[in-house]
C-alpha cells in the first residue's frame, strides 16, 4: 500500500485573524471525510504550544504535532502585530512532502514542495490600512512566487484575478479551491439564556459577525439604522460580534461607539466582543438576516457561515460575494446607506424566504480539491 503523503500546515490559534484559524480547522475537518486510503498524514507545525488543543479536538486519524523555534529579523518584528509572520528554523523538516503555508511565510526551506496560500489582496486594494513594512513583505514574497516552479492557491476567483491584473506575465502554477466551514452543534442553546447572557433586547435583529477592522465598513449600518429611525420612524435593532481592536487603526472601534453615542443609537445598537462560537452561530441562525458591509473580502467565512445554516445575508455588491451567493445574496452598495437600507427594510416588513444551499453535501468538496492540488504538486 503506498505511503501516506504527509502534508505540512502552519497553524496558530488567533483571534485577531480567527478567520485564519477556522479555515486551516475546517480544511482538517474536511480532509477527515475523505475516503482512508486517501487521507493524508497532517503534520501541524505551532510556534505555540496552546494551539495544538484548538486542533486536537477535531480528531484527524493521522497527524502530528510539533513545534519550532522563532527567528525573527526587525522588519517582521515590526508588522507581526499586523500579521503572524514567522521565520523558522530547518533543522527538521518532519518528513514532510508538502508544507501549506501563507506566502508571507519563511519556513523550512529544506522541504522540496510548497504549496502558497493568498487568500486576497486587501493590501493592493487599500493600502492605506496597512504600515509600508507590511506592503514591503507582501510585495517582496509575491514576486518570489512568479516562476513556473512556484505553486499558489487561492480561496477565490476573484483573487486569482487580482494575481494575474497584478503580475500579467507570471508563470507561477495558480489553483482556485474555495473553502467551505463545519459547524459545531448549537441545537442545545436556548433563547432565553443566551438574551440573558447578553442583555439583548426581546425583539427582531439583524446581526453582524465581524471584526471591527476599519475595511469592514460597520459605520455604514450604523448610518442606516439612524436614518431608519429619523427618516422612515422604524426602530432597527442590530447586533454586532468580533474583536473590538484593529491595530492598524486603533482608534476604529471607539470612533464608532463615539457615533453611538453622539447619535442616541444606545438602544438600537449592542456590540457584543469576541463571543463563543457557538454563541456567534446561534445568533446568525436566528437574525432577521445577517448584514456584510465590506468594503473588501477574500472568500468570506461569514457568508459560508449563512450559507451553511440557510441563513439569508445582505452583503455588499463585491464580486467575490457574487461568486459566493450568486443569485441568492441581497446587494448594495457599501458607499450607499439608502441600498443598504431597502435591503434591511425588506426584511423588516415581510417575511423572506429562506434560501437552501444543500451545504451538507459539499462539506468534502474542500479536502478532495485540496489534496487534488498537492497531488499536482509531487
Amino acid at each position: 500500500m503506498a505511503l501516506r503523503k504527509r502534508i505540512g500546515i502552519v497553524y496558530s490559534y488567533d483571534e485577531s485573524w480567527i478567520g485564519g484559524t477556522y479555515y486551516y480547522q475546517n480544511l482538517v475537518r474536511s480532509l477527515k471525510l475523505l475516503p482512508d486510503n486517501k487521507k493524508p498524514h497532517v503534520v501541524i507545525i505551532c510556534s505555540d504550544k496552546d494551539s495544538f488543543g484548538t486542533i486536537k479536538g477535531i480528531k484527524y486519524p493521522y497527524a502530528s504535532y510539533h513545534t519550532l523555534d522563532e527567528k525573527q529579523n526587525p522588519l517582521i518584528n515590526s508588522v507581526k502585530k499586523v500579521l503572524n509572520l514567522n521565520v523558522y528554523n530547518a533543522s527538521n523538516n518532519f518528513g514532510i512532502d508538502v508544507l501549506f503555508h501563507p506566502s508571507e511565510l519563511t519556513i523550512l526551506k529544506s522541504i522540496e514542495h510548497h504549496l502558497y496560500w493568498i487568500p486576497d489582496f486587501q493590501e493592493a486594494k487599500f493600502p492605506h490600512l496597512f504600515p509600508e513594512e507590511f506592503l514591503e513583505i507582501r510585495q517582496k514574497t509575491q514576486k518570489e512566487l512568479l516562476f513556473a516552479s512556484k505553486h499558489v492557491m487561492f480561496s477565490s476567483k476573484d483573487a486569482l484575478n487580482d494575481f494575474n491584473t497584478l503580475y500579467p506575465n507570471s508563470e507561477t502554477q495558480k489553483y482556485v479551491v474555495n473553502f467551505k466551514v463545519f459547524h459545531p452543534n448549537y441545537s442545545d442553546i436556548k433563547f432565553k439564556s443566551i438574551k440573558r447572557k447578553y442583555f439583548l433586547k426581546n425583539e427582531p435583529y439583524f446581526f453582524s459577525p465581524n471584526q471591527f477592522w476599519e475595511h469592514k465598513n460597520h459605520i455604514l449600518v450604523l448610518k442606516a439604522v439612524k436614518i431608519l429611525r429619523d427618516q422612515y420612524n422604524t426602530k432597527c435593532y442590530v447586533v454586532f460580534s468580533g474583536k473590538e481592536y484593529d491595530v492598524r487603526n486603533p482608534n476604529y472601534f471607539k470612533d464608532l461607539v463615539q457615533y453611538v453615542k453622539d447619535n442616541d443609537l444606545d438602544e438600537l445598537v449592542k456590540f457584543l466582543g469576541f463571543i463563543d462560537r457557538k454563541d456567534q452561530l446561534f445568533l446568525m441562525k436566528n437574525a432577521l438576516a445577517v448584514i456584510q458591509p465590506s468594503l473588501f473580502e477574500g472568500w468570506s467565512t461569514v457568508v459560508e457561515d449563512a450559507k451553511a445554516m440557510n441563513q439569508n445575508i445582505i452583503v455588499s455588491n463585491l464580486e467575490v460575494h457574487k461568486e459566493q451567493l450568486e443569485d441568492q445574496g441581497y446587494y448594495f452598495d457599501p458607499t450607499n446607506e439608502s441600498q443598504l437600507i431597502e435591503q434591511m427594510l425588506l426584511f423588516i416588513n415581510t417575511t423572506v424566504d429562506k434560501p437552501e444551499y444543500y451545504y451538507k453535501e459539499k462539506l468534502g468538496s474542500f479536502g478532495e480539491e485540496f489534496i487534488n492540488v498537492i497531488d499536482q504538486l509531487t
